[in-house]
């Protein structure tokens, strides 16, 4: 699709005066939602202009059509909008693949650079939950911090050392409870910076941990409860069964005598 702007002269985006001189015209290639299928590439031709204000810094500025286009983006502002809804509701690699068949060209890098980070209270909520998670397993990881009673991410943390989590509950005190996983990195943050806070283990932590000892106790009595079973399977088999004679096999049958002539 092919479209120009000719609107108003707009405005100096620095100090906002109205402008009146056309430096130059260029065409700028724009991403749009895909139409019955295909994808849409909208070719515009925009106005440069310049800034006859002698105290500003701008020389020059291009043109914005309202509702479709904006500084530095190859996308149209409606498909920006639909990028940063999957992105919101499905994350980088699902995302992707449904881009993929809606027509869409958007990597997972991408989707996640839409995503725009939650605003930071100034208070810590009453139960606050922490817990460390993978930027990159194995390599780098971070922290995350959430609000338990409502259910919401309030802050992520670049790391997972005590320095960091004592900071960050320092400058957001109100923490009355502080629902945590076994870490002595996190215990020492809590102790520094919040000691007067009720520390509680999660629920998920605890299964695990309650999960893994039982798994370990019944690894090293193997042995006995083998032997246990075998008792137990012995003493319910059917004395029946036992009893009954063994059905006759294809070598009884075959030592069978011949049975006699008839006379």
């Amino acid at each position: 699709m092919v479209a120009a702007a000719c609107g108003p002269p707009p405005r100096c985006p620095v100090c906002r005066a109205r402008a009146r001189r056309v430096h130059s015209c260029y065409e700028r290639c724009l991403a749009e939602r895909p139409l019955s299928g295909q994808k849409l590439l909208v070719r515009l031709r925009v106005r440069r202009f310049f800034c006859d204000r002698s105290g500003c810094q701008r020389r020059t500025f291009v043109e914005q059509v309202s509702g479709l286009s904006e500084r530095y983006r190859r996308s149209s502002l409606g498909l920006r909008t639909w990028l940063r809804q999957v992105a919101v509701e499905l994350g980088g690699r699902a995302g992707e693949r449904l881009c993929r068949h809606m027509h869409l060209t958007a990597g997972r890098t991408q989707l996640l650079e839409l995503l725009d980070p939650p605003p930071v209270p100034e208070r810590a909520p009453r139960v606050l939950g922490v817990d460390e998670f993978a930027f990159r397993r194995g390599r780098t990881y971070g922290t995350i911090l959430v609000d338990v009673e409502a259910g919401r991410v309030v802050d992520v943390l670049p790391d997972r050392t005590s320095e960091t989590f004592a900071a960050w509950l320092r400058e957001h005190p109100g923490a009355e409870i502080i629902c945590r996983d076994r870490a002595s990195a996190y215990t020492r943050a809590i102790k520094e910076a919040a000691p007067h806070a009720v520390e509680v283990a999660d629920r998920w932590h605890l299964l695990q941990n309650l999960a893994a000892a039982v798994e370990k106790t019944c690894h090293q009595h193997r042995a006995c409860l083998r032997k246990r079973v075998d008792e137990v399977t012995s003493r319910t088999r059917d004395p029946a069964a036992d009893a009954a004679p063994s059905p006759r096999t294809t070598a009884d049958a075959d030592h069978r005598p011949d049975p006699a002539p008839p006379r």
